[in-house]
């Protein structure tokens, strides 16, 4: 096993009509916690005027709806030795993500999220196609 990929397709906002505004306090909060808060600070990002999202507003290309095309979410798990150990000890999945995030991991919604500060989808999406 060299690994395992997780893929999903979440709405891309359209190019045309996407605009940015400052995210409230209570994005922010949803977003951290989504990443994971231990994971969230080493990426630096502080809840201020900075602190940009994005939306489509809606247009005639894309039907008013804000989305146009898809953006590829993804998830890999190497398949180190200690990570093949794990699987064939059975042991608890919890244990595994764990130590896969250790070893670099970025699970699905990690990823999602950080489609969501760069732009390209909302985190509504990321959640509706991201998490169980």
């Amino acid at each position: 096993m060299l690994g395992v990929l997780a893929q999903r397709l979440a709405r891309r906002i359209c190019k045309e009509c996407k605009e940015q505004y400052v995210g409230s306090k209570e994005e922010y909060e949803e977003l951290r916690l989504g990443y994971g808060a231990e994971h969230w600070d080493k990426l630096g990002i502080k809840q201020d005027n900075t602190f940009r999202l994005s939306r489509g507003k809606g247009c005639e290309t894309c039907n008013r709806s804000g989305f146009k095309g898809r953006v590829a979410l993804h998830e890999l798990l190497l398949g180190t030795d200690h990570m093949k150990r794990m699987i064939q000890q059975k042991s608890r999945t919890e244990d595994m993500l764990k130590t896969a995030i250790e070893e670099g991991m970025t699970t699905l919604v990690q990823d999602g999220i950080q489609k969501v500060l760069q732009g390209h989808t909302t985190n509504k999406e990321v959640k509706a196609v991201a998490i169980k």
